[in-house]
């Protein structure tokens, strides 16, 4: 996998400021969508939304693209006990978009984890993190469909995967569901 650096300027940090309780689920290497099913026993995948558009600019500057460029992005809700949990960002461009993540624009209701952690030949990068500023894209999609109170944080993570030289960014907000109650998770 080739090095990416990250922009300072975007926010994103190799280690999460976040407190102990949400501290283990963000630095979890493993498949996010495992461990919530360890931890629901309804679990599901909703999807939000999925189609060709600009990725924000953080994410174009991460997988090198040109302004204006658009990519696959897909967004879900990783759903427990019929509470979302987790919401799911991912964006793969035309060029990576090819080969075996050809299937990505199918996937529908399925959880990308399963299929990626499944696949020994797809490598993850360093996960990264922030606390979503209520300026922040995520944090604006994720209000728009959930009301949030102005003091609770949301935290994110993201990586890069990598499967022959082919990347997808993966974000993951952790909801207030999620936050506020780390140690059911």
């Amino acid at each position: 996998m080739h090095r990416v650096h990250y922009c300072d300027d975007a926010g994103w940090q190799a280690t999460p400021a976040a407190d102990h309780a949400l501290r283990p689920w963000l630095q979890e290497r493993g498949s996010l969508t495992a461990r919530l099913k360890r931890h629901y026993a309804d679990f599901s995948v909703q999807l939000a939304h999925e189609s060709w558009r600009k990725p924000h600019l953080d994410e174009r500057q991460l997988l090198q693209l040109p302004a204006g460029t658009q990519a696959w992005v897909r967004e879900v809700w990783l759903m427990g006990d019929g509470q979302p949990r987790v919401f799911a960002h991912s964006v793969i461009s035309r060029k990576d978009l090819r080969g075996a993540w050809y299937g990505l624009r199918n996937m529908g209701r399925l959880p990308l984890g399963a299929a990626l952690f499944a696949n020994p030949a797809v490598i993850r990068g360093a996960l990264h993190f922030r606390k979503l500023s209520a300026s922040h894209p995520l944090r604006k999609t994720v209000s728009k469909h959930l009301p949030l109170l102005p003091h609770q944080s949301l935290w994110a993570r993201r990586s890069l995967f990598c499967l022959q030289r082919h990347h997808l960014l993966v974000t993951e907000v952790f909801l207030p569901a999620s936050a506020g109650q780390a140690d059911a998770l």
